[in-house]
């Protein structure tokens, strides 16, 4: 009995353990040690930008080009530091100061989309700012007229053909100009009221607010720049009141080649409600009036 015991003992006895750094040519001792360096150097690197960012918030350090460098000494640096306090009490007493001011620095580079004041006032996940750059040939031209599209980007409306189009390339941009029957002051405050009044998010577009660059009643001229909600987007309103009785529009995106109906909704909310106005006759655009734009920018 003592015998078959003791057999089935050794039998069954669970097999020896083995460590993780036995199946590798590298020993335990070298393995421990490099993992010990690497933390080491974490932690080495971590204390370094912590004091980097204490630093530079304290003017102790300065940022340029070719890294951080020290600032030029001061009256104040001959001060004697307090007795019995070790360089090393002092770093680890400034780990919370610099911790704090590196939050601090992360949430403002990670802000979202500062839009205008007349934004929609929604919570959204922080995002970057891309507006994009602003054109630089807007404005009435010496005709009288606004900036035309370029065909090829299903972005933009606007009332002014480019002259080497054909008119089969203008159903994808060309919209017929607003009229009116009332003085051109009077038409130009009908614009300006309508603009100011606009609805901020209106069909889930222009969310980001909205801003009226610029009013020249002399030239008849109205520039407005609206932002969307999330990222920042801007797009360019022109409007351009003639001596004719005309109204001359063009809105564009600045960005991307796709604008998912955008300039279309503003285009058809601002005629709507010139159009309620008395003297006014205006038209919308549709998926009849210009097919290409609003088959390629399916919503």
């Amino acid at each position: 009995l003592e015998t078959s015991l003791v057999t089935s003992t050794t039998t069954h006895s669970p097999p020896p353990r083995t460590h993780m750094y036995m199946h590798t040519k590298m020993p335990r001792a070298r393995a421990r040690a490099y993992r010990r360096a690497l933390g080491m150097l974490g932690m080495a690197a971590a204390f370094v930008a912590c004091a980097v960012v204490a630093g530079i918030a304290t003017g102790t350090a300065t940022v340029t080009a070719a890294g951080v460098s020290k600032r030029a000494p001061t009256a104040t640096d001959s001060i004697p530091k307090p007795s019995g306090v070790t360089r090393r009490a002092m770093g680890i007493a400034s780990l919370p100061v610099a911790m704090s001011l590196g939050g601090a620095l992360l949430q403002q580079h990670s802000k979202p989309a500062s839009a205008f004041e007349n934004r929609l006032q929604v919570k959204l996940q922080p995002y970057p700012k891309t507006p994009g750059p602003q054109p630089k040939d807007l404005g009435v031209r010496p005709d009288g007229s606004l900036k035309g599209c370029d065909f090829v980007k299903p972005n933009c409306f606007s009332s002014t053909p480019n002259p080497d189009d054909t008119e089969d390339l203008y159903t994808s941009y060309l919209i017929p100009k607003f009229q009116f029957s009332k003085d051109k002051s009077a038409a130009f405050n009908d614009v300006v009221e309508v603009l100011e009044g606009y609805e901020v998010g209106h069909d889930n577009i222009d969310g980001g607010g909205f801003k009226i660059v610029k009013k020249d009643a002399n030239n008849g001229y109205i520039y407005v720049q609206y932002e969307s909600l999330k990222k920042g987007y801007i797009d360019d309103l022109e409007i351009a009141i003639s001596d004719d009785g005309t109204a001359g529009i063009r809105t564009a995106s600045r960005l991307g080649f796709l604008d998912l109906r955008v300039n279309a909704k503003r285009v058809n909310y601002i005629a709507e409600k010139l159009g309620n106005l008395p003297g006014w006759q205006t038209s919308q655009v549709s998926a009849k009036t210009h097919p290409n734009y609003f088959q390629l920018n399916r919503t």
